[in-house]
């Protein structure tokens, strides 16, 4: 693809007080993609003065910098909004990019040729492509793109075809689901996204098997400075994840009064500020 050939992709960071990061994850990205056709936004939400100033010193094309901490939805919003391209790559600024370079030439080949898929995930859960169904349109010597019609189920969580980790996805797709909720709660604000993805039926959702998780790698937590895994909230639940899929398997009743009661008690100390 040509300058004049190649639809303008919008790569929008999203960020939260880890300008070290984020300088990484950006200087990565232009290092190891060699699609011509780019517009750089950046979204950050309330880092406040000192880091924000920081962040305009990056090489991006939009900042769309937030006054106030208002939440992940908030900012992923805010960070929509300015962007203006075709498709839009999200990445959070813990994820770097490794390549091959041209992985996003070879992505936008496929969304071009196939308008009914709308996100294409390099990350996330491991949902299982279906190699009966390959995607045509990928560029010469590319690596192969497969749908994938089901999410990962293995009985300790429950997947989406939707996640917050690496993916790009259309313009036409954002605006047939809209966008995020704005609420404080982080887990909240991707579930209502995850879920609201999975009853939509008009777009699809693929991944190349080859990119998964090798395109990008999440350095948050490897380094144990992951927002998620430091909340609360996650560190709460995660360990009885097992126990909740058994109930909602066989006995929903016990599964929706748990989920009820723990949501509530977790959601009453957040609100009180006695954790993050």
């Amino acid at each position: 693809m040509t300058d004049q050939q190649s639809p303008l992709v919008s790569v929008l960071f999203i960020t939260y007080k880890r300008f070290d990061m984020l300088e990484q994850c950006i200087r990565a990205f232009r290092k190891n993609t060699n699609y011509s056709n780019l517009e750089l936004v950046i979204a950050d939400d309330g880092s406040g003065p000192e880091i924000q100033s920081q962040i305009r010193t990056l090489p991006a094309d939009v900042f769309a910098l937030e006054p106030k901490n208002r939440g992940l939805g908030a900012n992923n919003n805010n960070g929509l909004r300015h962007c203006s391209g075709k498709y839009i790559l999200m990445v959070q600024d813990d994820w770097m990019c490794q390549g091959p370079p041209d992985y996003l030439s070879n992505a936008i080949a496929v969304l071009e040729a196939n308008p009914d898929v709308g996100i294409i995930n390099f990350a996330g859960s491991d949902n299982p492509p279906d190699r009966a169904m390959p995607l045509h349109g990928k560029r010469a010597g590319g690596e192969p793109c497969y749908l994938t019609p089901r999410p990962l189920a293995d009985g300790r969580k429950e997947h989406f075809l939707y996640n917050d980790q690496p993916h790009i996805r259309s313009r036409a797709a954002l605006e047939h689901v809209g966008l995020y909720i704005e609420d404080r709660d982080m887990e909240r604000c991707e579930d209502d996204y995850s879920r609201r993805w999975k009853r939509q039926t008009r777009f699809l959702t693929a991944v190349f098997p080859a990119y998964y998780r090798h395109v990008f790698s999440d350095e948050g937590d490897a380094q144990g400075r992951s927002h998620r895994l430091n909340k609360f909230r996650y560190r709460v639940l995660r360990p009885v994840m097992p126990v909740a899929m058994w109930l909602k398997q066989n006995c929903k009743p016990a599964y929706r009064a748990g989920r009820w009661l723990a949501n509530r008690g977790i959601g009453f100390v957040e609100k009180l500020r006695l954790v993050r």
